[in-house]
């Protein structure tokens, strides 16, 4: 009986520093730490710059980048990781994809409310987007798809990182770089390119895992049943790199047509020929986009 009630003690003692540990080091990872680093910075940007809500809003910016860079350590002392699960690497490259771009966006908003009325930074979506998205490399370098180790039961880099760069699942990440800037550069002055940008994000985080979800739970199926999914591999590297440039050129060709919303709003007057030359460069974008997708269709068949 004694010995019963000694080992149930010790059961409890052990989950209570288990928890005690969770605990620290979440405080430490997720809080402490990139609160220090976004205080610091605050102090230098602020000496830099001389403009107090400028600074407040780079400082949540660095904040944040803290916390996604520094949460990969704390992700050890979970039950259930989220990234340093091997077998989860799919869902967690579609995750952390745009949960870090519709991240990087809602910070403009928080910054307006900061801010006194008819202060705005307009490059702020954009410095924000450009810092947070290096997070999304961060991931995807030590988390890859492009081999799956059956011995070890884990998601591995087969091929060398620079032969990793040219997978077309890859590229399709700078791509959406390159243009989500491109557009955030181009609409910063209408004040509310972080807004269009946001929409278009969570509609396609939403499309992304749907589209996928199939693949994703038939590929963890196979993972627990030791069966062969190459195959399966390939569609979801399909999916998911239609789904990107899908993204990326859906605000290529809604770009004309936000520009003229809100310079009509402005007051601007357009003439017919201009209405028919921001037609046709979405035609252009269309024309591209259809290429593009000719392209993945044969590149992974």
């Amino acid at each position: 009986m004694q010995s019963k009630n000694s080992k149930k003690s010790s059961e409890r003692i052990e989950k209570a520093t288990t928890f005690l540990t969770k605990l620290w080091w979440f405080f430490a990872f997720l809080i402490g730490i990139p609160l220090t680093i976004a205080t610091v910075s605050y102090y230098i940007i602020q000496y830099i710059i001389k403009d107090v809500y400028i600074s407040i809003g780079l400082a949540v910016i660095v904040y944040m980048f803290s916390i996604f860079f520094f949460y990969k350590s704390f992700d050890q002392y979970r039950k259930k990781p989220l990234f340093l699960n091997n077998q989860n690497n799919l869902s967690a490259r579609i995750h952390i994809l745009f949960i870090v771009s519709i991240l990087a966006l809602i910070v403009t908003p928080i910054f307006i409310y900061v801010a006194p009325e008819g202060y705005y930074f307009e490059l702020f979506p954009l410095i924000s987007f450009c810092l947070l998205y290096n997070i999304i490399y961060f991931y995807y370098y030590h988390q890859p798809v492009e081999f799956f180790d059956v011995s070890e039961s884990k998601f591995k880099r087969k091929l060398s990182f620079k032969s990793s760069l040219k997978q077309f699942h890859n590229i399709v990440i700078f791509i959406n770089f390159v243009i989500h800037v491109f557009f955030l550069t181009y609409t910063h002055y209408t004040k509310l390119s972080w807004l269009f940008t946001l929409i278009t994000n969570i509609f396609f985080y939403f499309f992304t895992l749907l589209s996928t979800s199939k693949l994703r739970k038939k590929i963890r199926d196979a993972i627990e049943k030791d069966k062969l999914f190459q195959e399966d591999i390939i569609k979801f590297k399909q999916k998911f790199s239609v789904a990107i440039i899908s993204l990326s050129f859906l605000l290529l060709i809604q770009l004309p047509f936000d520009v003229l919303l809100i310079n009509i709003l402005s007051g601007v007057l357009y003439t017919n020929l201009d209405y028919i030359l921001f037609a046709f460069v979405s035609i252009i974008f269309i024309f591209l986009y259809l290429k593009l997708r000719v392209y993945i269709s044969i590149h992974y068949k």
